[in-house]
């Protein structure tokens, strides 16, 4: 983020120097002190130093002035910048200056006006804009793309599915929870022509961290995928159901404006079993195993619960 700063000063020569660092709020706060004293910045002591940094979802005044300082940390995750300039105005103007001297006094023949209540060393009657309860859970709905490649004596097959991903966010780490399902998945091994269904069920680790206007994420976790086999075009075909374990590694992409409940995401992700099943049919005995490494790519949306 650049810094910007800029001063502005009455004919009296006063001037208070009010330095920005970030885009929001943009340099507008001037005219938001303007708004509230007469006289705006020029009535500012002529000491006074004035620091806002943009911070993201928050935003940090600080204010110093005759040795000391107040500092002031507001939540914003709409960054509404107009408004932040607004707030930021009004900590300035009550911190540095008194009630009293921030308004001109009444006309002559006017009756004197009652005192102003005393006014708090510590401005902690500042509004602040309210924090919306964090969404902490997030619905992944996704269309699954697997593909099995023919390593060692495994079969080369492709599989197409759906996947419901359960996501508890905790800061920069998630606890996701995934089942999917594959329908039909067909191969050929040594002749023999097979399909199978798999429901694939993962409960990974997750880190993210966004960088602008994407979600960036890595998970790793452990795999357990029930499937059912069975041969197709033989005189006696046979069947059978498996239980598949191994490690899950993934990668995810989210598309999302700070704070939006709905937002696409693509992923990839490959999956290690290293216990695989040997297939046989009778009577050639053994025609090799169970694919050992999975390929896949998801893309959906992730809704915020």
């Amino acid at each position: 983020m650049g810094a910007a700063a800029r001063a502005t000063a009455a004919d009296d020569g006063a001037a208070a120097l009010i330095a920005v660092d970030g885009s929001c709020p943009e340099p507008a706060i001037d005219g938001a002190i303007t708004a509230l004293i007469p006289r705006g910045v020029a009535a500012l002591p002529e000491t006074a130093r004035v620091s806002v940094v943009d911070l993201g979802e928050t935003y940090r005044v600080a204010v110093k002035a005759d040795g000391r300082a107040r500092t002031r940390l507001f939540r914003d995750p709409a960054r509404d910048c107009e408004q932040r300039a607004r707030f930021a105005a009004v900590f300035i103007v009550l911190t540095l200056l008194p009630p009293e001297l921030a308004f001109p006094p009444p006309p002559a023949e006017a009756p004197p006006a009652p005192p102003p209540p005393p006014h708090p060393a510590v401005p902690a009657a500042v509004p602040t804009v309210p924090a919306p309860a964090p969404r902490r859970w997030r619905l992944e709905l996704t269309a699954l793309l697997e593909g099995a490649p023919p390593v060692a004596v495994g079969p080369a097959v492709l599989a197409t599915g759906g996947e419901v991903r359960a996501v508890r966010t905790l800061g920069p780490v998630a606890l996701a929870l995934g089942v999917g399902f594959e329908p039909r998945a067909s191969f050929s091994i040594s002749g023999l022509d097979a399909r199978e269904t798999r429901v694939p069920l993962d409960v990974s680790l997750r880190l993210q961290r966004g960088l602008g206007g994407v979600e960036l994420a890595g998970e790793v976790g452990i795999v357990a995928a029930p499937l059912h086999a069975e041969g197709l075009g033989t005189a006696k075909p046979a069947s059978g159901t498996r239980l598949d374990g191994g490690v899950r590694f993934g990668a995810a992409f989210r598309f999302a404006r700070p704070g939006a409940r709905v937002a696409p995401f693509v992923g990839l992700h490959l999956v290690l079993f290293p216990w695989p099943y040997e297939i046989t049919a009778d009577p050639a005995g053994g025609l090799g195993t169970t694919p050992v490494l999975w390929l896949g790519a998801r893309a959906g949306l992730s809704i915020a619960l």
